[in-house]
């Protein structure tokens, strides 16, 4: 019933924004700037969760914003309560109150009106999985007009799931607050699935990862669109599948580019703006995720 809204990690500075594009990533067009001196980038794909690239502008702005429950430059999952769940933030927050969940409103426009349209944020100051920040998001109307989607060159269309450091145990909060049965060892929200490395047979050696999101899975119909250089030096597998490793730094969380099964749908680019309104953002106060 929820779906994810974005996956973001830390450490994507120009040498790592510059490998992501080199391999046919296009990224949005304008960086956002967030609380905390964050500078944010985004991949963004026509179905399911945003890809978003932090690179921290000032440690000390940074620090001093961390908000309860977050492990400083630790990589987050925003949780997404859509409209069409006829659920509201007080649901969960009763529900899950062992995670101490606290309430915060980010308006749209950056002022300080309670009242205004905006993100509510549902944070828990006890993590749902140590060394990542989940929170769950549920959007006033009318809600910011979604991003102008950019075409990929090696074809990319979706997140297809997220590997995790641990085993089955490391997820079951997570599965309890998203109100989903396991499969096995893995939870899968709204066609993403997460997959603690104990429960896969098949997939690359990943080093050096200061937290437990270790990749991002993505799909895309045909690994010879992605660059022969980077095809060789990240020949990989995934689950029996060929596969493109693009290592990361410690901080950020690896991504694993692996080809759609056979009769995948092949998905139109650009598709149109949804028509609500555009927000002009000022300064986000140094509260909450935001």
């Amino acid at each position: 019933m929820l779906q994810i809204g974005n996956i973001y990690g830390h450490g994507f500075g120009k040498a790592e924004i510059s490998t992501l594009e080199r391999a046919g990533f296009a990224l949005r067009k304008q960086d956002s700037h967030y609380a905390g001196a964050q500078v944010c980038r985004f991949i963004d794909f026509e179905e399911g969760p945003a890809l978003e690239l932090i690179e921290v502008a000032d440690p000390k702005a940074y620090l001093d914003f961390v908000p309860d429950g977050m492990a400083p430059y630790a990589p987050g999952i925003n949780l997404v309560v859509p409209d069409w769940a006829e659920r509201e933030l007080d649901d969960f927050e009763r529900k899950q109150d062992m995670y101490h969940p606290y309430r915060l409103h980010v308006p749209y426009d950056g002022s300080d009106d309670p009242a205004a349209p905006g993100w509510n944020y549902l944070n828990f100051a006890t993590p749902l999985v140590p060394g990542v920040f989940v929170w769950l998001t549920r959007l006033d109307a009318p809600a910011p007009r979604k991003p102008f989607l950019r075409r990929h060159l090696n074809g990319a269309q979706s997140v297809r799931g997220l590997v995790f450091r641990g085993d089955a145990d490391l997820l079951r909060p997570v599965a309890r607050v998203a109100e989903v049965e396991p499969e096995g060892d893995a939870v899968t929200i709204e066609g993403v699935t997460l997959w603690p490395r104990s429960s896969l047979d098949d997939v690359p050696r990943i080093r050096r990862k200061a937290f437990p999101l270790l990749a991002v899975v993505v799909e895309a119909p045909d690994l010879r669109e992605v660059p022969l250089d980077l095809r060789r030096s990240g020949a990989a597998s995934f689950e029996g599948a060929p596969a493109v490793h693009l290592p990361m730094g410690d901080l950020s969380w690896d991504l694993l580019i692996t080809e759609a099964p056979p009769g995948h749908p092949v998905r139109r680019f650009p598709t149109a703006s949804a028509q609500a309104p555009r927000y002009t953002r000022r300064a986000m106060p140094q509260t909450g995720r935001r």
